[in-house]
C-alpha cells in the first residue's frame, strides 16, 4: 500500500493498493499523524485501492471515529465497486461519509462550515 499526502485547508491522503492486517497499521499512523497535527479534515482518497479486509474496516472507521472526536470529520472518495461492495455488506456506507470524488469530499467540508454558521 501506498499513501500520497496532500495538505491544505482539507488533507488528503490518496491511498492505493490494498488495505488490509499487513497495511491498515500504516493507515492509521498516517491519519493519526495528521490528525495530532490539527488537521483534523480528511478526505480518504480510496480511487487506488482495490481490497479492504476486515481489519483495513475496522482502520476507516477508526480514523473517523477519531476525527470526529476532535472535532473534524474524515470521508472517503474514489470507492471503487468492489470496495463499496464490502462497506454496504457491512453496513459502513452508512456510517462514513461517501462521496464520488475528491472534489465533492471537499466541498462536503465547506458546507459543513456554511451550515455551521447560522
Amino acid at each position: 500500500m501506498q499513501i500520497a499526502t496532500t495538505i491544505g485547508p482539507v488533507t488528503v491522503l490518496s491511498v492505493s493498493g490494498r488495505i488490509d492486517a499487513q497495511t491498515f497499521s500504516q493507515l492509521m499512523g498516517e491519519a493519526d499523524q495528521r490528525l495530532e497535527e490539527g488537521r483534523t479534515r480528511l478526505v480518504l482518497d480510496l480511487s487506488g485501492v482495490d481490497y479492504v479486509s476486515s481489519r483495513g474496516l475496522i482502520a476507516l472507521q477508526t480514523i473517523a471515529a477519531r476525527a470526529a472526536a476532535r472535532g473534524g470529520k474524515a470521508v472517503l472518495c474514489g470507492v471503487e465497486a468492489r470496495v463499496m461492495q464490502v462497506l454496504e455488506m457491512t453496513g459502513l456506507h452508512q456510517r462514513l461519509g461517501i462521496f464520488p470524488d475528491r472534489a465533492a469530499a471537499t466541498a462536503s467540508f465547506e458546507t459543513d462550515q456554511k451550515s455551521n454558521q447560522f
